[in-house]
């Protein structure tokens, strides 16, 4: 069952990602945001996707490796998955259901968002590859490699279809925020978060 589940993983993945590749190089071919209800390109897409994640999650409950005595990485990457898939559905809600899967209810910049363009990519990476470090299986670990790149590309893949929707308000903010991990700003609010502590632990000494 497993080598079932790492096949269709393997397969879908590939697929999936030489058909986002292409969309990126070509936006006709529009497999990612699909054209719309009954088009061929949500049809493949959907059943590519699915599939896709899940094979990752079958596949790290039927290789799951006996996990015995203490494990730090282990312990780390199930930490991970979980906080990270929990981050997933509150970036889900965030956007709202309407905005769910290209919808176009309006651009949201707020909260969640005004830290990553994309904070339900950017969950759902660190919580597959937490997962795979969690199983502790190699073949998890591949299928998480191939998600991740499949998200990675319809990020990019989304960026055309968003500038032609929302315009110059988009432009704007792609420019002011970065499409996965916006490092800068969290440097920026950890260092404010900091000034005020130091300076109370200053005025103690004094």
């Amino acid at each position: 069952m497993s080598g079932l589940a790492l096949v269709a993983g393997i397969m879908a993945g590939v697929t999936l990602s030489g058909l986002l590749a292409c969309t990126i190089v070509d936006e006709e071919l529009k497999i990612w945001p699909t054209p719309g209800k009954g088009s061929w390109q949500r049809r493949i897409f959907w059943t590519l996707f699915r599939t896709l994640n899940v094979a990752t999650l079958a596949l790290a409950f039927l290789d799951w490796q006996p996990w015995e005595g203490f494990s730090l990485e282990r312990g780390l990457g199930a930490t991970l998955s979980i906080a990270s898939f929990a981050l997933y559905g509150w970036a889900c809600y965030a956007l709202g259901r309407r905005n769910l899967y290209c919808g176009r209810a309006g651009l949201v910049t707020g909260g969640i968002y005004s830290w990553t363009r994309n904070p339900q990519y950017a969950a759902a990476i660190p919580a597959y590859l937490g997962l795979a470090v969690a199983s502790n299986s190699i073949a998890v670990f591949a299928i998480a490699l191939l998600l991740t790149l499949s998200f990675v590309l319809m990020a990019v893949a989304e960026e055309h279809w968003l500038e032609a929707a929302y315009g110059a308000d988009y432009r704007r903010y792609r420019r002011e925020v970065a499409r996965f991990y916006n490092w800068r700003h969290a440097l920026a609010v950890l260092k404010e978060e900091a000034m005020p502590a130091k300076e109370n632990s200053e005025e103690a000494r004094l």
